[in-house]
Order: C-alpha cells, then structure tokens, then sequence
C-alpha cells in the first residue's frame, strides 16, 4: 500500500464526504472551497460555513473514530489531500507543520459550532420568551440550561452525553 496521501479532485456540487458515513480518512483542501453541511438535502439542511485552502476537515471523525458530523461539497472545483487512519501518525511526524494548522482547524470549527450553538440558544430563547411555541416546551429557561451543559459537557471533552437526546 502506498505510503503516500492520495491527492483528489472533486467538482462544484460534488460530495466530498456524507454526514453519518465512516471514511477513515482526514482532508486538506488544496485549492477550492467546500461547504459544511447539516441535513444535507434535507428539510433542516444547515450551512455551518465554507473552508478554502489550507483547511482540514475529516480529522474529527478520524481521531475519534466516530462517522462524519457534517456533509462536505464542494463549491468550484477543489483538489483536496487525503491522509488515511494508517498514514496519519506519519504524516504528522514528516509534516510537523501540519499538526499546527490541524489544531487550528480544529479549534476553528469548535469556535464556529459553539457560535452557531449559541445563536440556537439564543433564538429557541427569545422564541420561547415571546409565547411563539407554549406548547411544545414547558419553561424556556429550561432549554437554555439544558443547552447550555451541552456546549459545556462539549468544550471540556465530556462526550458521555452523545447519543442521547
């Protein structure tokens, strides 16, 4: 097998990686820009935001062996690396300056899903405050506390919660 990361050209609209799917395999764009997606397709599809050269994505799922959180299109033409499971530790070790930059895409992406999870607060919030959804959800403040345990349980690396909602 080849040592080597693989080196991919996806086209615009093409799906890069399927939210729910396992790839084994962690990608750095290149060149081009992808799309975050949640719901991809679907009723509640969610833009989380677009990524351009230099950044990661896959790496998550990757390190925690869990499937894919979001799905990845492309938005124009985009070449991206590919580094398998097997090759990651030796991709690091040959390529120091990319542990740096997957920190960093990692410490982006929490920063922008604890935005965006605050922004949901925030509207389910003002939402409940204003009387739009009584009767679907007893006490509004119930909800921001339960949210807000979430994005803590989250930042600290306590993952007993997910699964469970």
């Amino acid at each position: 097998m080849e040592n080597k990361p693989l080196m991919r050209v996806y086209e615009e609209d093409e799906i890069i990686m399927r939210e729910g799917e396992s790839y084994g395999e962690m990608y750095k764009i290149i060149s081009g820009s992808a799309a975050l997606y949640l719901d991809y397709g679907g009723a509640d599809e969610y833009l989380i935001g677009v990524i351009s050269a230099g950044k990661c994505f896959g790496e998550v799922s990757l390190l925690a062996g869990r499937p894919e959180q979001y799905t990845v299109v492309a938005v124009d033409r985009v070449m991206v690396m590919a580094i398998r499971e097997e090759q990651f530790e030796g991709f690091i070790k040959d390529n120091l300056h990319n542990t740096i930059d997957i920190m960093k895409n990692m410490a982006d992406r929490i920063v922008m899903l604890n935005k965006n999870l605050g922004l949901i607060a925030d509207e389910l919030y003002e939402s409940y405050k204003d009387g739009e959804n009584k009767n679907s959800v007893t006490g509004h403040s119930d909800i921001s506390e339960k949210i807000k345990m979430y994005r803590i349980m989250c930042l600290t690396g306590q993952n007993d919660f997910l699964g469970k909602v």
